[in-house]
């Protein structure tokens, strides 16, 4: 592996602009050794190791089957596009690659054979529909990504299949399926990429999602744990309530079956009661029991339908099957008690998760599964990665850390400024607006500004509107790929968002020159999973802040800051307004954390960087 990535290796030779780092070195040998020996690895590489070509070459020159499972699309699309190409030129050969998604992720024949204009809501629906028809005719693969109309999500529910509505091999369309044909081509390939997502369904399936494989690569395995924790539960939802019935009628339509009407009324009554009595309007709501009475009728009436719909053709006996799927999942949130499980409602749902995925990840993937390689530039809080391998339950991997090959002391000025008020005072935000004007008033626009809610990113809103001279752009706005792609090109524009753009932005270049970030990520206080797992800490005689709250918010704080420098040419500002990080003792463990770099508490220190960062961009110019 040294010798591959070496400056006179196979990538030198075929990668233009390919230089050596010793980083991306050790953690393709670590990777090639963890493969070989059967023995998982979790590791660390910092952000531009070129942490892609580090596990593929490895991979792909054991002979193995391996499957790749990022965390985001982009990820996927840059492997395609770049990285398995990369890595077939270095070998000398083809590589056999195939994307499997979700079954929802493509076009059911079944569902568009039995389509009808009823099930169009609205006018949109109606152009979009027909806009789609030459697609039907055309496509080879059904994959929705091939859309350029986008259908909504009500559309495209109609047109498509999850795994619980679809028959896999008992449809009788299924010599023509597009779902199945994609898992054809994953079977015959050696690489197969995918998602995390896909992979914990393919876990809950017993194995019946993705081909047999030797080894496993989690790409951004800092995000598994809350994956996990999502496919291991469960929930009951008035869409997937209405799905049922109106799969129901329809097949009892198409089969000339009798419809039970009286078991789908009863179902659609109870559900609407249940729903009714706990979810809340917006967020999500902790349940410490469930209505008894109301859940109970909610089952005696799935039950019911399941009995109406058993023993029929084969079609009504799978929507049977999902109507008792569904009635153990109520039961499921019945069972609110203890510290195993936490149960919440939010808006048109109810949904449980298990509080600690370790024992099952264990006993279902790391114990007998397939060669695991855990990557990510944020894996430890400290020393070790230590806390994710707990949470995860792997107790016996090999760790490997290798930092980061930018020049972080010279590219970054860490600012933290004077006077901040406590983050949890009243008026915090609004100062915290005042700080981001002046801020961006010496770094030109050019920003990325990280808020901790979607309240704080709204008053951020008000407060910036009409107070600086440059285009902001705000999450919710338009699609989260169009607004990054307005803020790569428009140099001095302001991008405004919270929660998912604290991971997975990649804006390398000047449109990026300033990072503020307005306090210490900490889960909001009442998440339902967050509070259940800090209880079950404490439960077994730990202390919930030491080893829980404070690593998930440095994981998090790492991510935020793991925006500002994608290349070894970025260079910019990163503020954090949180008071906290100079008055409180945990303070110093976030700044531990970080990259070491310069840190100031004085605007004119921004000032001056900015003001350099100018005279060195107009140096670097070429003359005539």
């Amino acid at each position: 592996m040294h010798e591959a990535f070496d400056i006179g290796g196979s990538l030198a030779a075929t990668l233009p602009g390919f230089s050596p780092r010793p980083q991306q070195a050790a953690l393709a040998e670590a990777v090639s050794l963890a493969l070989a020996s059967g023995e998982h690895l979790v590791a660390e590489a910092g952000t531009g190791t070129g942490k892609s070509l580090a596990y593929l070459l490895p991979a792909l020159e054991t002979g193995q089957r391996v499957v790749v499972a990022t965390a985001t699309k982009a990820l996927q699309e840059q492997l395609l596009a770049k990285d398995v190409p990369a890595a077939a030129r270095a070998l000398g050969r083809d590589v056999d690659v195939a994307l499997l998604k979700g079954r929802q992720n493509y076009l059911c024949r079944r569902q568009l054979q039995s389509f009808a204009p009823m099930l169009l809501r609205s006018p949109r629906d109606e152009e979009t529909f027909e806009a789609l028809q030459a697609w039907f005719a055309s496509t080879t693969t059904g994959d929705r990504a091939e859309l350029t109309h986008e259908p909504s999500e009500a559309l495209w529910a109609e047109l498509s299949v999850g795994s619980d509505r679809c028959g896999g091999r008992r449809c009788p369309l299924v010599s023509t399926c597009f779902a199945e044909a994609a898992r054809g081509r994953a079977g015959e390939a050696e690489l197969v990429i995918a998602n995390h997502a896909l992979y914990f369904a393919h876990l809950a399936s017993g194995g019946a999602v993705l081909p047999e494989h030797d080894a496993v690569v989690f790409d951004e395995a800092h995000r598994l744990e809350e994956t996990a924790a999502s496919w291991l539960g469960g929930r009951v939802s008035r869409a997937g309530l209405r799905r049922l019935a109106a799969d129901v009628e329809r097949a009892c339509r198409e089969a000339s079956e009798p419809l039970p009407a009286r078991a789908l009324e009863r179902t659609e009554r109870a559900g609407e009661r249940l729903l009714g009595a706990v979810a809340p309007p917006a967020g999500r709501r902790r349940l410490r029991e469930l209505p008894a009475a109301d859940a109970l009728v909610l089952i005696d009436a799935l039950a019911e339908l399941a009995g109406a719909l058993h023993g029929h053709l084969e079609g009504l006996d799978l929507l049977s099957q999902r109507a008792v799927a569904l009635a153990a999942e109520v039961e499921k949130c019945m069972d609110a008690g203890g510290l195993e499980r936490v149960v919440w409602a939010e808006p048109d749902a109810v949904a449980w998760a298990p509080v600690d995925v370790s024992h099952e990840l264990r006993r279902r993937l790391w114990l007998d599964g397939p060669t695991a390689i855990l990557v990510s530039a944020t894996l430890t809080t400290g020393r070790d990665a230590g806390f994710v391998r707990r949470r995860l339950g792997l107790d016996h991997a090999r760790e490997l850390v290798v930092g980061s090959p930018f020049a972080f002391r010279d590219q970054v000025l860490l600012y933290l400024p004077r006077e901040m008020p406590d983050p949890r005072s009243d008026g915090f935000v609004e100062r915290a607006a005042e700080e981001v004007v002046t801020l961006l008033s010496l770094s030109r626009g050019r920003a990325l500004i990280l808020t901790s809610s979607y309240r704080a990113l709204e008053i951020m809103r008000t407060r910036l509107a009409g107070r600086v001279p440059y285009e902001v752009l705000v999450q919710g706005d338009a699609p989260r790929e169009r607004l990054l792609e307005r803020f790569r090109d428009e140099i001095d524009s302001v991008l405004l968002a919270t929660s998912t753009f604290w991971q997975g932005v990649d804006v390398p270049g000047e449109s990026l020159s300033l990072l503020v970030i307005d306090k210490l990520p900490f889960s909001a206080p009442g998440d339902p999973l967050n509070e259940a797992r800090c209880e079950a800490i404490a439960a077994a005689g730990g202390d919930w802040f030491r080893d829980y709250a404070l690593p998930v918010a440095t994981l998090q704080l790492r991510q935020g800051f793991g925006r500002l420098i994608r290349s070894h040419a970025d260079v910019g500002v990163v503020a954090i307004l949180d008071a906290r990080l100079r008055t409180r003792p945990y303070g110093r463990a976030f700044l531990a954390a970080l990259p070491r770099v310069p840190i100031a508490d004085d605007p004119a220190a921004v000032a001056a960087f900015f003001a350099c960062e100018v005279a060195g961009r107009v140096a670097a110019q070429p003359v005539g």
